[in-house]
């Protein structure tokens, strides 16, 4: 078959169980478009010394396909793209908010600024992030195109499921410190229930959840499978972020029909809607009445359940790859 063109995929060179813009992606490639010929390219080194990051821009160079997308996370290797028309995706910002000094100006040089201005279109996956974006850095915002992510079909309702208001098991996902951990772990003190924690914990983490004295349980390295097992044992869902470019536990919660309470900032409203219980991330009180009234009511639980259900059909797979598509067949026109 004769393609009108050719795309290459950008792919960070993977940690371990670091596979979400991965799925998104893949999915790009598997999608029939009998336009668009879409290949992937896989970095050669980890995102994780100067040395490597010059090997990486400079394996870009060798790329010769009409379109190049970035698909997250490596923002500086477009740089390397000298000949093609440059796609960048951007997932969140979250590492200027952790970062000072020197080191924050130099990620906001070279993970912002300069890709930005170098690439001919930039996808973010919410209107926060978009907004976030334009607050670093000058640009059309014209430029930037709002592209959700989609959640995997891996998370389905769970059948016969049964709410222990007794003890729940309160689903934690992450523990970046932009999850609010020390507001949690204060906020649920006194609070009977378990609190299932996936991802590493720090020291400092680990000594505030004993401060508070949370019964607590540390998951690692979990396959998709292992964790959708997770919300399926789990009686409701914290994802009180202080920020996220985006919030997939809040749409994979939705799915396997598990209540959620999660911020009322950055992206979380509007990807939750209606399907979630919002709360300040800021305010340990407002995190601790937020669950409480999920175990107490469920009047409300039944309500935010069938909400999320309903709110899964906004970030369908077929949706979110018919928008990069569309983008991918407009470019250079």
């Amino acid at each position: 078959m004769r393609y009108k063109k050719h795309i290459t995929l950008i792919y960070r060179k993977q940690f371990p169980l670091t596979y979400s813009i991965e799925f998104i992606f893949d999915q790009l490639i598997s999608s029939p478009n009998p336009s668009c010929k879409i290949n992937k390219f896989i970095l050669p080194r980890f995102s994780n010394s100067f040395f490597n990051r010059i090997i990486n821009i400079l394996a870009m160079l060798r790329l010769r396909h009409q379109i190049v997308h970035v698909t997250g996370d490596v923002h500086y290797t477009i740089l390397g793209a000298c000949f093609n028309y440059r796609i960048l995706t951007i997932h969140d910002l979250a590492f200027m908010h952790q970062n000072k000094g020197i080191k924050r100006s130099i990620l906001k040089w070279f993970w912002i600024t300069l890709p930005v201005k170098f690439a001919h279109q930039v996808t973010v996956i919410s209107e926060a992030t978009k907004t976030d974006l334009l607050s670093y850095v000058a640009v059309d915002p014209k430029k930037i195109n709002v592209i959700p992510d989609f959640i995997s079909a891996t998370y389905q309702p769970v059948p016969d499921r049964k709410f222990n208001a007794d003890l729940p098991r309160i689903l934690q996902i992450g523990t970046a410190f932009n999850k609010n951990i020390d507001r949690l772990a204060e906020a649920i003190a006194g609070i009977p229930c378990t609190l299932i924690i996936v991802g590493e914990l720090s020291e400092l983490q680990k000594t505030i959840l004993e401060k508070f004295k949370i019964d607590f349980i540390n998951k690692l390295n979990l396959t998709e499978q292992a964790l959708y097992q997770e919300y399926a044992n789990a009686d409701l869902l914290t994802f009180v972020s202080t920020i996220e470019g985006f919030g997939m536990p809040i749409l994979e919660a939705n799915a396997c029909g598990l209540p959620v309470i999660t911020s009322n900032c950055s992206a979380m409203p509007e990807i939750a809607g209606d399907a979630a219980l919002l709360v300040n991330p800021f305010d340990a009180t407002a995190i601790r009445n937020g669950i409480s009234e999920i175990i107490k009511n469920e009047t409300l639980r039944n309500k935010l359940i069938e909400k999320g259900f309903e709110n899964v059909k906004r970030f369908s797979k077929e949706k979110v790859v018919e928008q990069y598509k569309r983008l991918y067949e407009e470019a250079e026109n």
